[in-house]
């Protein structure tokens, strides 16, 4: 497997490049690796790093790599930008306890941030409410001063808690059951009570 990269950022990955080089025509056409002066991936042509200059194209390098350590790689930015997401509110409770394994679970001693959710030996997402460093005696299901349930995997319609700030607000189209009844949030930063204002009521299914 081959990467293709440009100024320190990955393009694309190939398992067999194009070489080419310029004929005398101007044209392009297919050559030997050693002849090569770049690579044509989709489409596009590109002047390979130290080869004779090629005009009017984007200079890039290729890299032999081992295909599974990239993927894992992408598989590992992945996990922390849905986790950085989540934890700006930017992903629902529901969505994010589908994938509660990507989450840290809670230890002490730990200087916690608002904002950041943990996952619990109970199986829960908890978010911090407020700036502190962890103590055994303060674990997320017996701290709700510090701690407030973000999502739970074996809920689908978590019960609604009164938002105390817009750290633990209501994401857009996040779930919740409430005086009987299933409800989504229609807009971010939602503190309203559900019925009030800001919720549309999700009628149960037949």
């Amino acid at each position: 497997m081959y990467k293709i990269t440009k100024n320190g950022y990955n393009l694309a990955m190939t398992e067999a490049p194009t070489y080419i080089k310029k004929a005398a025509n101007g044209c392009y056409v297919l050559c030997p690796e050693p002849e090569a002066q770049g690579i044509a991936y989709n489409g596009q042509v590109f002047h390979l790093l130290g080869r004779e200059e090629m005009e009017d194209v984007e200079t890039v390098m290729l890299e032999e790599t081992d295909a599974g350590e990239e993927i894992s790689r992408a598989a590992e930015a992945g996990s922390i930008m849905f986790v950085t997401l989540a934890e700006a509110g930017n992903i629902d409770g529901a969505a994010a306890a589908e994938h509660a394994e990507l989450f840290a679970p809670w230890a002490y001693p730990v200087k916690y941030k608002t904002g950041q959710i943990r996952r619990h030996t109970d199986g829960k997402l908890y978010r911090c409410l407020q700036d502190h460093t962890s103590q055994e005696d303060w674990a997320p299901d017996a701290a709700s001063s510090l701690w407030a349930v973000a999502a739970d995997p074996a809920e689908a319609w978590p019960a609604w808690s009164q938002p105390v700030g817009a750290h633990d607000a209501y994401a857009k189209d996040s779930r919740t059951s409430h005086n009987g009844k299933h409800w989504a949030s229609d807009l971010d930063g939602n503190v309203w009570e559900p019925g009030i204002y800001g919720w549309t009521e999700v009628p149960e299914e037949a």
